[in-house]
């Protein structure tokens, strides 16, 4: 066998014309179709309290850190290695030890009612709040425990051909990264200035076990995503806007009230 037999041949070369590629070229991903979920499900026991529909322009928290977040980052991953000297005489060889997960960063506008500071804020309180008087010179902290206050966040990629209404033409679908056990490492510091007037933005550096992602998958029985036009999917019935544990609960609690009647 000849040694070259694995090359690549002048015949796996692309030598045709740009048109025969132009579809695949020119459907690249765009940095700026995304959202960020807070999936939060313990915000009851962390949060002091609701910051309301009056603070939060008639929607919850949730929606409007979701809108407000202007930055994220799709995550990379790498591995702790370790070497393997001697098992082939004159080779070192690599394996992969641990795999690490870096931390994820996101921000924020910061709006006028600065509900997004308040939930940043209280959220790394309960974290570590202090025990005693809050002005007392002997006050101290403790920790609570990480049951109650660790997170789920989702990063949701879409595209601009996710909603379109028309169900002939081809439609990306989303691919979406889930941050197991997330809690808020470090929350930056925000200047503030005379002069030209900006926008008060605010970043902060999660720490997570692990993310899963699923890509390209059909979300016929998941909430419906918001782009920063309004547009909607909608392809999707009201019925499948609905999340699957609530339609759950709704269905048992109609099948409870008809063994009931009977």
């Amino acid at each position: 066998m000849s040694e070259n037999n694995l090359f690549p041949r002048r015949s796996e070369i692309f030598k045709s014309s740009v048109l025969d590629i132009r579809d695949s070229v020119a459907r690249a991903s765009l940095d700026t179709l995304y959202q960020v979920t807070f999936s939060f499900g313990k915000n009851s026991i962390w949060l002091d309290k609701d910051p309301g529909k009056k603070r939060t322009q008639g929607t919850d928290f949730k929606r409007k850190m979701s809108l407000l977040c202007t930055q994220a980052e799709i995550p990379g991953t790498s591995y702790t290695k370790t070497f393997a000297i001697g098992h082939h005489q004159g080779i070192q060889e690599e394996f992969p030890e641990l795999r690490n997960f870096p931390p994820l960063n996101l921000t924020f506008y910061c709006d006028v009612d600065m509900v997004i500071l308040e939930v940043l804020e209280n959220w790394m309180t309960y974290i570590n709040p202090v025990k005693t008087n809050k002005r007392d010179y002997s006050a101290f902290t403790r920790f609570n425990y990480p049951e109650d206050y660790k997170e789920i966040i989702h990063i949701t990629k879409f595209e601009r051909d996710t909603f379109t209404e028309s169900k002939s033409e081809y439609k990306s679908n989303m691919s979406s990264y889930e941050f197991v056990n997330i809690w808020p490492t470090d929350l930056t510091s925000m200047r503030v200035a005379y002069g030209d007037p900006n926008v008060l933005q605010c970043s902060v550096q999660f720490a997570y076990d692990r993310f899963f992602t699923s890509f390209n998958y059909e979300d016929s029985n998941q909430a419906v995503l918001n782009t920063s036009n309004g547009v909607v999917n909608s392809n999707d019935n009201p019925y499948n806007m609905v999340p699957v544990k609530e339609k759950e609960l709704k269905d048992y609690e109609k099948h409870r009230l008809n063994n009931n009647r009977t």
